[in-house]
C-alpha cells in the first residue's frame, strides 16, 4: 500500500526571462522522476537530433509548437503532469519573452507556487522582476528563486549570494509570503531531484523536496 493513498495536487508554473532554462527545468525533473514514457524518450531522442546538437535536449519536452523547437523558445503555455510518491503535480511552463507576457498572465493564472528561473551567469532581468510581480499581483503565495545553471559559473557561491541579495531588495516591493531560494543546474540535474555533492556551501533542500512539502 502506497504510503500517500490520497496525494494532494499541486499547480505550480515556471517563469522568468527567456532562455533562463525553464524548459530544461521542467525536462529534468520529468526525467529524474521517472515520468517519461518510452515513446515521449524515443521522440525526445530524435528530436534533440533534428533540433539540437544530437545531445538529449530535455527542453524540448515542453517545447510542443514547431516554431518553438525551431527558436528555442516558448511561445505558448505548455502543461505537463508530474507525479512522485508524495504529490501529484500540474506544471504550467510560461513564455519568457515580452511580447508573450499575456500568456504568461494566463499561466500563472490559477497556480499555488511558481518557480522564478535566473541564469546564473546574467543576474536579475527585468523580465525576471516583471515575472515576480506579476506573481504577486496574481495573489502567489510561495515563490522559489530557481538560481540556474550554476554549473556555468564553477558552482561558485558569490553568484548566487549576489543574485540572492539583489531579489532581496527587490522583494520588499511584493506580497508573496514565503520566498526561498535555491542553486540549480537544469541541465546536469544539480539540486533538482537529487542533492548536488557540488555545492557543499549549500545546505538547503532539493526543488523537489520543496515543491513537495509546500502547503
Amino acid at each position: 500500500m502506497t504510503k500517500y493513498p490520497f496525494k494532494d495536487l499541486l499547480r505550480f508554473a515556471t517563469v522568468g526571462n527567456v532562455d533562463d532554462g525553464k524548459s530544461s527545468l521542467i525536462g529534468r525533473l520529468l526525467f529524474d522522476t521517472k515520468n517519461i514514457y518510452l515513446d515521449q524518450l524515443n521522440y525526445l531522442e530524435v528530436a534533440s537530433k533534428k533540433y539540437g546538437d544530437g545531445t538529449l535536449n530535455l527542453a524540448l519536452l515542453t517545447d510542443g509548437l514547431k516554431a518553438e523547437k525551431e527558436q528555442g523558445i516558448t511561445i505558448d503555455v505548455a502543461h505537463r503532469y508530474l507525479e512522485t510518491s508524495r504529490r501529484k503535480f500540474i506544471i504550467h511552463d510560461c513564455p519568457g519573452h515580452i511580447q508573450y507576457t499575456k500568456n504568461m498572465i494566463t499561466g500563472i493564472s490559477n497556480v499555488n507556487l511558481a518557480v522564478v528561473m535566473v541564469d546564473a551567469r546574467k543576474g536579475l532581468q527585468d523580465q525576471t522582476r516583471r515575472h515576480a510581480l506579476l506573481c504577486s499581483l496574481m495573489g502567489i503565495k510561495h515563490l522559489i528563486l530557481a538560481i540556474n545553471k550554476m554549473d556555468l559559473v564553477e558552482y561558485s557561491e558569490k553568484y548566487y549570494q549576489k543574485i540572492r541579495e539583489d531579489f532581496g531588495e527587490y522583494s520588499v516591493k511584493l506580497e508573496i509570503p514565503d520566498v526561498q531560494f535555491i542553486p540549480i543546474s537544469a541541465t546536469l540535474g544539480d539540486n533538482v531531484v537529487s542533492p548536488s555533492g557540488k555545492m557543499p556551501w549549500y545546505k538547503g533542500p532539493t526543488l523537489l523536496y520543496i515543491l513537495e512539502n509546500t502547503h
